[in-house]
């Protein structure tokens, strides 16, 4: 590809598809709004197709390809249907990025379907290679297969690896490209050919020196936007001596935005830009200028992503001063609690303001209750934990919050009963929420045992407490616990008797 000077050069604006000249950047920001305020109310299929239609006039807009993956999963995990069959047989347009925008579609009818991601990848690919050089759709084909590679790691499948290295291949994402084709051999190792296309995508990566996509996962993407600005400032002639390379794509960043203020894809560059430093005032500046777009327009989302790095500052002081309490210094520590005050207060604030600016929204309705839970709103807390329960991505995480805060009350029958339910909704058996809910089961069973003399409530948390020390006999401390139950139910034993 000719992104990464490894391949031809793209085709030009006459001889490529032609549809950069219909494409109008500010219909894309309405048809992104108007996804935004359908999807927060749960309109999910109407969601999806506003995202499409705006990805036709903005399709390199990666935080809207993201936005319709989240979409998608909120539709699946609501019991949304795969597309249906006369939809998979439409070849869909007669652009490789409408061809693109069709498959992507299919797509987020079934998102966690690995073989509808290889599909987008290929085309994404493939319009890549048509677009005019604004138009960077290798950063979308190169996300849609690290997404499919993850989604395949319980289900390998040689074809589909196979796919997945030529497409990784292609846009010059060799190290992902390698780890395709060792997944292809794990599945078929007596395959000779794999092995000598195996060598020869490792010197591909090893000639490209480290370059775009030879790096982990996450680098391909921040080094091919880096070096598409630098590429740009370059061709410019905007390149300037003293100034890092990250000073000038933001000087350039703000210049886009400064030009058309209205413009609220180029504010999020420049605010993206401005994150990637991790810099104190470059955070900051991000804040003003999304407080003041969310005064302009009174988009409300704007706002939200300032509260977000706000938090984001908060949490990472919180740490640091919670590293200079650990001297035991009364100064230290007294500043420390102060902080965790003001990062509560601060963060219950954010989280009631969304939670009615987006009431529909579960998962901000449960990040909402655990900040009730810390600032002791028990009630509240419950409150919120019982709406958020009903969306199945934060289900058995509210069980566990609403077993906590009834045992804060007192109300240990209640706490039984949400546990039961939490540990139902949670498949996994082993892991550290499935131990969590299973331990505060077992503490609530053991309340109820000794407040009411309940043999059978005993005789419960005896069997959860086994199964924790089964499963994982250093978690907590299971073992200290365990004796005490049996020691419980030999007392109930005993008493019952007599």
């Amino acid at each position: 590809m000719g992104i990464f000077g490894l391949g031809g050069n793209k085709q030009s604006k006459d001889g490529g598809s032609g549809a950069s000249s219909s494409r109008d950047p500010r219909k894309a920001v309405r048809f992104f709004e108007h996804a935004d305020t359908v999807a927060s109310a749960g309109n999910y299929d109407y969601a999806i197709d506003l995202f499409i239609n705006g990805l036709r006039h903005d399709p390199a807009n990666m935080n809207r390809h993201e936005d319709l993956r989240d979409v998608a999963l909120k539709r699946k995990l609501a019991g949304g249907k795969p597309a249906g069959f006369a939809a998979k047989l439409s070849s869909g347009g007669s652009t490789k990025l409408e061809k693109m925008l069709s498959a992507e579609k299919l797509w987020a009818m079934s998102p966690l379907d690995a073989r509808l991601m290889r599909d987008v990848m290929k085309l994404a690919v493939e319009a890549d290679a048509q677009e005019d050089d604004e138009t960077n759709l290798a950063e979308v084909a190169y996300w849609m297969g690290v997404n499919a590679m993850e989604q395949t790691s319980t289900k390998p499948d040689k074809g589909l690896y196979m796919s997945l290295q030529e497409s990784f291949a292609k846009i010059g994402a060799y190290a992902k490209a390698v780890e395709a084709c060792k997944r292809a051999i794990g599945v078929a190792p007596n395959d000779a050919k794999l092995f000598e296309l195996l060598r020869n995508l490792e010197a591909e990566k090893m000639i490209s020196g480290g370059q775009f996509g030879a790096g982990e996962q996450g680098d391909f993407r921040s080094n091919l936007k880096d070096a598409d600005a630098q590429a740009t400032l370059q061709a410019e002639g905007q390149l300037r001596v003293g100034e890092s390379e990250q000073d000038q794509i933001i000087a350039k960043r703000r210049a886009e935005w400064e030009e058309t203020p209205e413009d609220s894809d180029k504010l999020t560059k420049l605010i993206d830009v401005l994150l990637k430093t991790e810099q104190e005032d470059h955070e900051s500046e991000a804040i003003e200028l999304l407080n003041k777009a969310w005064e302009d327009v009174g988009q409300y989302r704007f706002k939200m992503r300032a509260g977000d790095i706000k938090m984001k500052q908060m949490a990472r002081q919180s740490r640091i001063l919670k590293q200079m309490a650990q001297d035991k210094s009364p100064e230290a520590i007294a500043e420390f609690q102060e902080n965790q005050k003001q990062r509560l207060a601060f963060e219950l604030g954010e989280y009631e303001e969304r939670s009615k600016n987006y009431p529909t929204d579960m998962g901000i309705r449960y990040e909402y209750g655990r900040r009730l839970f810390q600032a002791g709103r028990f009630d509240d807390a419950i409150g919120a934990f019982q709406q958020a329960k009903a969306d199945a991505k934060h289900r058995a995480q509210s069980h566990l919050f609403l077993g906590q805060c009834y045992l804060k009350k007192s109300w240990n029958e209640e706490a039984v009963d949400t546990l039961h339910e939490g540990i139902e909704s949670h498949k996994l058996q082993d892991d550290r929420l499935a131990l969590d809910l299973r331990y505060l089961l077992m503490e609530a069973l053991t309340l109820v045992a000794e407040g009411s003399k309940k043999l059978e409530a005993a005789k419960e948390a005896q069997k959860v407490a086994s199964g924790i020390l089964q499963t994982d006999i250093s978690y907590r401390d299971i073992q200290a616990r365990m004796e005490k139950i049996r020691e419980l139910v030999k007392t109930l034993e005993a008493a019952s008797d007599d």
